[in-house]
């Protein structure tokens, strides 16, 4: 297979809400292909993305070369999985150089021409992961949820929050006049979405934000769900966006965004307290689950760290990704590799399907337990020596008890 180089393109430009020149229906069909829990459209969806014979495969180089990554697979898994190893990478002082792409064929990745790089990444279909080697590998969702069960009580559901995050919103909440407001007008979306959801988008993730176009947030996430926002003194300084599930019992939060995208609003708490507040909405409207969407099945992520300390259950999607996996594959015994598997603790599937926590080790690395996956209904962490990736048999590593 022969790599080459890609020139980065540039971000495209923020659409403008006001523009509102796409119609209803295209939006709301891609939000159903997208996200519908409808099996028979969960069947179609497996079938289209497990069609295409070969697929693209791309190596994000080291600009040193101490790790190299690749991806390869269903598409989406360029913009959620290898742009977050690439993050992770750049934490442990790594910088990412170039690019190189390819298209490799199915069939040859099931005889073990894997892309070369030192830590290799396949996003699949569980049923064609099935089909590809195991050796020396790791087994994960490709994206999981996180899904708090709101109790009747209000001190039942505080208890479900961190001891650290309960007092940091009753700390933050003392220094402000928030109140709790609901607007699901057109016009209140355009605020939120034109002044909140992009900039912020734009601030946290720069060229690699990726969101819902505004045609779907008009037509088809507001429809069936309600916008919230957060005030401070009157004025509106943060919100969510939320869509309801079928029958109700669930609501999913979509987009959120504070004021401006500005950073003083998640220094003083705001951000934060979009979530405390939306739990205690729910309970006090009796709504059974509040679903904080998905997020990759790295403890290491900040987004699932920060999210834990709110009680949730680790599920998988309700969507077309519930079948979806990845494996990770170590080709390369290097210290880099081993600093980053250890550095990046994942949810990762047992033998059973169940989740549990795997954390790697040896030797010279102590297992990163301070990252904790602790969550209702996950066991206790697994420790895996990463003689299971390197030097033990060619077999998938275990991670049951």
């Amino acid at each position: 297979m022969l790599f080459v180089p890609r020139s980065p393109r540039s971000a495209p430009p923020a659409p403008r809400p006001a523009a509102d020149v796409v119609p209803a229906l295209p939006a709301r069909l891609r939000y159903t292909w997208n996200n519908s829990p409808n099996p028979a459209l969960r069947a179609a969806r497996r079938v289209v993305d497990d069609a295409p014979p070969r697929v693209r495969a791309v190596v994000s180089r080291e600009r040193h070369g101490r790790l190299d990554i690749a991806y390869v697979g269903l598409p989406a898994g360029r913009a959620n999985i290898l742009q977050l190893l690439e993050q992770q990478r750049g934490a442990l002082g790594m910088t990412t150089g170039r690019r190189e792409h390819a298209l490799v064929a199915w069939d040859d990745l099931a005889r073990g021409a894997l892309p070369p790089a030192d830590l290799v990444v396949v996003g699949a279909e569980a049923g064609r992961l099935a089909r590809l080697p195991s050796d020396r590998s790791v087994t994960a969702p490709f994206r999981v949820h996180l899904t708090v069960d709101v109790p009747a009580r209000l001190d039942d559901l505080e208890q479900r929050i961190s001891k650290r995050e309960r007092w940091q919103f009753r700390r933050d909440r003392a220094r402000h006049d928030w109140a709790w407001t609901q607007d699901a007008t057109p016009r209140a979306l355009e605020f939120f979405y034109r002044r909140m959801h992009l900039p912020t988008m734009a601030t946290r993730h720069g060229d690699r934000s990726r969101t819902e176009p505004w045609p779907v947030a008009r037509h088809a996430i507001l429809p069936r769900g309600t916008l919230f926002f957060l005030t401070d003194a009157g004025r509106r300084v943060a919100g969510v966006l939320c869509h309801w599930s079928a029958d109700r019992t669930t609501l999913t939060t979509r987009l959120l965004g504070v004021l401006d995208g500005d950073e003083r609003h998640y220094r003083d708490g705001a951000f934060k307290a979009v979530y405390h507040h939306l739990l205690r909405w729910a309970r006090e409207q009796g709504v059974p689950r509040v679903d904080f969407y998905g997020t990759e099945a790295f403890v290491s992520k900040g987004i699932f760290q920060w999210k834990r300390r709110l009680g949730p259950r680790v599920e998988l999607p309700p969507n077309h990704f519930s079948t979806k996996r990845i494996r990770l594959y170590a080709r390369r015994d290097t210290p880099a590799l081993r600093d980053f598997l250890v550095a990046n603790p994942l949810l990762a599937h047992q033998r059973d399907g169940s989740l549990a926590p795997v954390y790697f080790t040896d030797e010279e690395r102590p297992p990163r337990l301070d990252l904790s996956a602790r969550c209702p209904g996950l066991p206790g962490p697994r420790t895996v020596p990463l003689s299971a990736l390197f030097d033990g048999p060619p077999t998938p590593v275990s991670v049951t008890s």
